[in-house]
């Protein structure tokens, strides 16, 4: 007997688990696009107004990547998220618009 005859019952089976890993990745692309997260942006502003108030007389202290990095980790441990993509992107989607502000900070 020789090897292709031997393991040739596996074909089935190997077309059915490719079939199950398509559904599987489907289902992993589709959990990555939904959002674990939602900015209102206009709390996020008040709170950099407060932020750039708290620290007027030092400027220079500011920062918009730690407050955004502090903003996007207080939200998820505050709703138990522990998602370290979902806290990177609320990092990144909260800098950009802070960047977009046009807000005096010195």
């Amino acid at each position: 007997m020789n090897t292709k005859e031997e393991f040739s019952f596996l074909i089935g089976s190997w077309k059915q688990l490719q079939k199950i890993n398509e559904k599987v990745n489907q289902l992993v692309d589709n959990l990555n696009n939904t959002k674990l997260y939602a900015i209102n942006y206009s709390n996020l502003k008040r709170r950099f107004t407060e932020e750039i108030e708290n620290y007027k007389n030092n400027p220079e202290l500011i920062d918009i990547e730690e407050f955004s990095m502090n903003y996007s980790f207080g939200y998820h441990s505050y709703n138990n998220i522990d998602d370290v993509y979902s806290k990177e992107a609320m990092y990144i989607e909260v800098k950009s618009y802070l960047r977009t502000l046009k807000m005096r900070t010195a």
